[in-house]
């Protein structure tokens, strides 16, 4: 059999691929498919080896005897753990925050990187997205490289009960995630001010480059959309507290009655707060202890002729 520079580079490379892939290679199926003797295979192994070795990659070639296959495997113990997996797919199931697809395709990835457990396989029966098949994947990554590159951008976004979008000029600062949604906090002419990036529906980085503020916008406290607020809890779980805004600290505790503060996104904050019942009170800003006063008047309203 003639084993032609050609067939030989396409043969390596295509087993090289592979066992990047995750995939396996058995000596024996390699020569029937490329018609060539199973020591000439052993040979393109051995080059792929060399080249490991060489270029000081994590990976070094292990042959697996039950599998009767040559796989990659990992020099350095940097895999995840089927543990690891099985928590980190939890968080993205509760999170809500992609379409079904979205978390789809990055659970079979995690689970492809550890072997079959049905306690895996079970997490991916159950998900309900909330963002009406919208795909947020490569707008947070471009977005995210814009905020890197320090490059303007434009956004079209599209408020809540419009049904045409504006066009907004912003130097992009953060992308974060809060309860279910990924928000951008942008400047829009040095108002700091927070976008639901399910919202966007365009955008286009621009070749104007912006000097990034010395305060990282999470802690300005004047953010359009950053509400300071200061709450009287009084049920039995001040985790809970904390739970929903992880950045709030407790400013005085009496009894069963504790006294926090922090800096939350406006949206949905409202409606967590009633969702509380009677173990929350808003103490200030006195706008939105007002908000949740009229909407309680009108639930009582609701209810008046039972």
């Amino acid at each position: 059999m003639v084993d032609s520079q050609q067939g030989k580079g396409y043969r390596v490379l295509s087993m090289f691929d592979r066992l990047m892939d995750g995939q396996g290679i058995n000596k024996k199926q390699e020569a029937l498919t490329h018609q060539v003797g199973e020591k000439t295979i052993q040979r393109d192994i051995d080059e792929i080896r060399t080249y490991l070795e060489k270029a000081k990659l994590d990976y070094h070639l292990q042959y697996v005897r039950t599998e009767k296959v040559y796989k990659l495997m990992h020099t350095k113990n940097n895999r995840l753990s089927k543990e690891q997996v099985l928590v980190i797919v939890k968080i993205l199931i509760a999170s809500k925050a992609l379409v079904k697809s979205d978390i789809g395709e990055i659970v079979n990835q995690l689970l492809s990187r550890v072997a079959d457990d049905q306690l895996l396989l079970n997490e991916k029966i159950v998900y309900e997205d909330i963002h009406q098949n919208k795909s947020l994947l490569s707008l947070i990554w471009g977005i995210s490289t814009a905020i890197q590159k320090r490059k303007v951008i434009t956004i079209d976004y599209l408020q809540e009960g419009e049904a045409i979008p504006t066009t907004k000029i912003l130097k992009p600062l953060a992308v974060i995630f809060s309860t279910h949604y990924f928000y951008l906090i942008g400047d829009n002419q040095d108002t700091t001010t927070v976008y639901r990036m399910d919202r966007i529906q365009h955008f286009c980085e621009m070749a104007i480059h912006f000097e990034f503020p010395s305060v990282h916008p999470l802690q300005v406290e004047d953010a359009n959309d950053l509400t300071h607020i200061r709450l009287l809890y009084k049920g039995r779980s001040p985790q809970i507290v904390y739970s929903r805004f992880p950045t709030a600290h407790l400013v005085s505790q009496n009894n069963h009655e504790y006294v926090f503060e922090a800096e939350v996104l406006e949206y949905g904050v409202k409606e967590w707060l009633l969702s509380q019942g009677a173990d929350m009170e808003v103490l200030e800003p006195i706008e939105l202890r007002e908000e949740i006063i009229e909407t309680l008047q009108a639930m009582q309203q609701n209810y008046r002729y039972i």
